[in-house]
């Protein structure tokens, strides 16, 4: 993806410390630096405590970084007044975690809220409400309360309060996890039309592997504070970082098996293990049908496939038994097809 020469969202060497000088100091975001473009959908994910919520908070100026700048819209949000910030914070809109509506409003009302606070006079005030109902697919609860809404209609009268003042960029922080999976799903729809229909620049923080995979275009991996990996989606998820950690990215994935699954697997078979990539899976599959022709046998003993927004990517790990030779033979056919990896006798994880 082409870098535009002013991007949306730019942090410089940001780090954020708490209770520096005071005791125990907690730096929840280490020297970071990474930019967001405009019209994308930027991910940041890792395990909790990785600093995720207290970067987005750095953004929309809730949080003041102890060291670096942060540019937003253009705006060095790091040193700005209060005053000054409340001009930037209005491009900017924010999806909660719990909703945060106001029970005393119904959905019109709640949406309506922040058109009022920017001045709108009445009449624009109800057409633009409207017209956000109608776009999260809610047109027919405007007078329904929160408490008679379920979470995904919750959430969905956030997203349109969210966008009420037509801003910028989205904030969503951890806009599903309080949602079930069907659910999230109809959530991660409404919000990739709002990047791809309304040109909205979202950034979504999350710990769900399938809001990245959904609507991201690049990933930012968070771990102790500090971005660990960073790039698209499609290339982060398909070759994880491999420096003898577990990272967050390889432990969430499915398709590689874990040292509880490889005990299982050497319990039952005794051949060659070695996984495979289904990056070229006609290419892969064009090599399985040849097993025969080598004089070996496979059997498929662990496997999974991932889907981001744009592809698809996986691996499979097979057992093959035969002749030693005619083994290797038919690895080295494989390896022309797709990367493989070996997993040596006792190895206890697959990277």
């Amino acid at each position: 993806m082409a870098r535009p020469k002013n991007p949306l969202i730019e942090f410089q060497n940001v780090t954020r410390t708490f209770n520096p000088g005071k005791g125990t100091a907690v730096t929840a975001v280490d020297d970071v630096s990474f930019t967001v473009d405009h019209g994308e959908v930027y991910g940041v994910i890792g395990f909790s405590g990785a600093g995720k919520s207290t970067l987005i908070r750095l953004i929309n100026g809730l949080e003041r970084p102890t060291a670096g700048t942060i540019t937003v819209l253009g705006h060095e949000v790091s040193r700005m007044s209060e005053s000054k910030l409340r001009h930037v914070r209005s491009r900017i809109g924010m999806v909660f975690q719990q909703f945060n509506l106001f029970q005393s409003r119904n959905v019109a009302g709640n949406v309506a809220y922040p058109l009022r606070v920017a001045g709108w006079n009445k009449a624009d005030r109800e057409r633009r409400v409207e017209e956000l109902l109608e776009f999260v697919g809610l047109a027919d609860k405007a007078k329904t309360y929160p408490e008679q809404l379920s979470g995904g209609q919750k959430q969905r009268v956030g997203i349109a309060r969210a966008l009420a003042v037509k801003p910028d960029i989205l904030l969503a922080d951890e806009s599903t996890s309080a949602l079930d999976p069907s659910t999230t799903g109809e959530v991660l729809r409404l919000l990739r039309r709002a990047n791809e229909e309304l040109g909205i620049t979202i950034v979504a923080i999350t710990h769900e592997m399938e809001v990245i995979r959904s609507i991201a275009d690049r990933v930012a991996v968070m771990d102790r504070g500090k971005i660990v990996e960073e790039g698209l989606v499609y290339d982060i998820f398909s070759n994880p970082r491999d420096d003898g950690e577990i990272t967050f990215v390889g432990s969430a994935l499915k398709d590689r098996p874990s040292a509880e699954d490889l005990t299982r697997i050497r319990r039952h078979s005794d051949g060659r293990l070695i996984t495979v990539s289904l990056k070229d899976s006609a290419a892969v599959g064009g090599v399985l049908g040849r097993a025969g022709e080598f004089g070996i046998a496979f059997e498929i003993v662990h496997g999974g496939m991932n889907t981001t927004k744009n592809a698809s990517f996986g691996l499979l790990t097979l057992a093959l038994t035969g002749r030693t030779e005619a083994v290797q033979s038919f690895v080295e056919a494989m390896r022309d097809a797709a990367p493989v990896q070996e997993v040596e006798p006792g190895q206890e994880t697959l990277r």
